[in-house]
């Protein structure tokens, strides 16, 4: 071998000693703290004290159990600790059939949260909901918007004794009726009608009480059971059943908040129809007008 080679050789020899040698030589550590090896190439070894050595795991690496943020799984599956290390702290697995996990809810936001429950008293009319608190529902001609908002219980009167006065038609009908009430007369017309109206300029539908007599002569006459059987079965009103004014037998149909009717024999091919109808807010204000004039009525020969 050459000189040169020679000299190569041993400074080659030397560095390869005296890496070997730092290698063994232990680093410094705090005092309480002694050298382990690291699977890290940038940083073999490092200092840890006998109850850091001592954990293992998952909790040695990242912390405390549980994530700070609910992890997304798939569902069907929940999330558990990665313990071999990775990008992802977790991993998801599949639950067993008969497991129950709360982790297996699909995550929702704040605005798709199941609503609260309503109250007691919240508002049971149907024709108030979707209108703010002190309106309710007025149905238009508009097929768009069949319905609009119109303010509450604006239009009620309260009734009192002083409220009645009493209605006359000599030899036909006689009643007594709330005064807030305007009445229209046509009884002398083809179908004899008496229509009560209290009209406050409010928008939406008024409160009315209709009056009329039905006798088989009349071109439009149905009798009184075909009458009823229209109400039940398209206007969906319901069957009350019977009512005695007088000393007659009715029939009563209703539609619970709207409109109840009554109807009263006279003869065979003649009755009278009593119809009351109001808004919803102001329903069951007025009912006891339209009591007040059954329970006072007098017919034919005996009106007065």
């Amino acid at each position: 071998m050459s000189a040169p080679a020679l000299r190569i050789a041993l400074f080659a020899s030397l560095i390869c000693a005296i890496q070997a040698r730092a290698a063994d030589e232990p680093i410094d550590c705090p005092k309480g703290q002694h050298r382990i090896s690291t699977d890290n190439p940038y940083e073999p070894f490092r200092c840890v004290t006998a109850e850091q050595e001592n954990k293992k795991g998952f909790d040695a690496v990242v912390g405390p159990k549980g994530f700070k943020e609910r992890p997304r799984c798939p569902r069907g599956t929940h999330p558990v600790a990665q313990t071999g290390g990775g990008l992802q702290p977790y991993r998801c697995v599949r639950a067993s059939a008969d497991a129950t996990d709360p982790e297996l809810a699909p995550l929702r936001a704040d605005d798709d949260a199941e609503a609260a429950p309503e109250s007691p008293d919240a508002e049971e009319d149907p024709m108030t909901k979707g209108c703010p608190r002190g309106k309710r529902k007025v149905r238009t001609n508009d097929p768009l918007e069949p319905y609009h908002c119109v303010a509450q219980s604006s239009r009620v009167h309260v009734l009192d004794e002083g409220s009645y006065g009493r209605y006359v038609i000599p030899g036909q009908i006689a009643f007594d009726y709330a005064s807030q009430f305007k009445i229209q007369d046509a009884w002398k017309e083809d179908v004899p009608t008496l229509y009560l109206k209290i009209d406050d300029g409010a928008a939406g539908k008024p409160v009315t009480i209709t009056i009329t007599r039905y006798v088989s002569s009349q071109s439009t006459y149905q009798e009184m059971s075909e009458a009823i059987s229209h109400d039940v079965e398209w206007a969906g009103a319901r069957d009350g059943g019977s009512q005695v004014i007088g000393r007659t037998r009715g029939r009563v149909t209703y539609i619970p908040g709207d409109t109840r009717s009554v109807y009263l024999p006279v003869a065979k091919d003649s009755y009278y129809s009593f119809v009351y109808s109001a808004p919803a807010d102001s329903y069951e204000a007025y009912l006891p007008a339209f009591s007040r004039l059954l329970n006072s009525l007098k017919l034919a020969g005996n009106a007065r």
